[in-house]
């Protein structure tokens, strides 16, 4: 018994000596991440129109009537906005504003047809959040700040987010960060931080809702540049 086991070890210990050496495998230092900090988001509720008054007038021996839209809603109608609205007797339409339509003032449509004697109502659609950068700007050497607004009145803002970059003049990125950026109230605004180093930079710029994640109705105006970009006259074309 005392021999076999002394045997046994002594085929381990052979191939012990004779397995080969494993390969040592080279760490790789992974890519560098863009950085979402989290947020928090909440449900934002969809608003499907907004009432607006309406009134009829005419009587049975004219061949058209007319509706007066009165723009009740608290802030100005912007151009291109489609206005619909119904009658009690069953006519409807709808009229594309050409121009922006102020509180209180009212715009006019003319129906065809015979009238005896109606009301109506009138609506419009919100549509979507629409994001700003009001302001980007270092705070310290290595931290910037950016205001997102929400211009739309009506219309809460989904969450979104922000890219802040670097740049040197005329538009070459030093660096570059993505914050996430919570729900902004209809009309409202927030202010959120990036860890963004100033040094080998001339300025900032900030895109809001980068990565398109919220909707939003108009995207012409989302970027924002830093105060250094205007007062530096190499970061412009002359």
């Amino acid at each position: 018994m005392k021999t076999k086991v002394t045997f046994a070890l002594g085929l381990i210990s052979m191939v012990a000596a004779v397995a080969p050496a494993t390969a040592e495998v080279p760490k790789l230092n992974p890519p560098p991440l863009t950085t979402v900090s989290p947020v928090n988001p909440r449900p934002v509720a969809l608003v499907q129109s907004i009432p607006l008054e309406c009134s009829g007038a005419g009587a049975s021996d004219v061949v058209s009537r007319k509706h007066s839209i009165k723009n009740t809603a608290g802030h100005a109608i912007p151009k291109g906005t489609k206005i619909s609205w119904t009658a009690s007797n069953n006519g409807s339409g709808s009229l594309t504003l050409q121009s922006d339509l102020a509180p209180n003032d009212t715009v006019e449509v003319v129906e065809s047809g015979q009238t005896n004697g109606y009301t109506c109502k009138a609506s419009f659609n919100p549509g979507s959040a629409d994001f700003v950068v009001k302001s980007v700007k270092w705070t310290s050497d290595t931290t910037a700040t950016v205001e997102i607004a929400n211009q739309n009145p009506w219309v809460d803002a989904a969450a979104s987010v922000v890219r802040v970059q670097s740049l040197k003049c005329l538009s070459t990125p030093v660096a570059s960060v993505d914050v996430g950026v919570g729900a902004i109230a209809k009309g409202g605004s927030t202010v959120v931080s990036a860890k963004i180093a100033k040094a080998s930079a001339d300025y900032l710029q900030a895109t809001a809702n980068a990565t398109g994640s919220a909707p939003e109705s108009n995207k012409s105006n989302n970027v924002g540049k830093s105060p250094e970009f205007g007062s530096n006259k190499s970061c412009t074309p002359q």
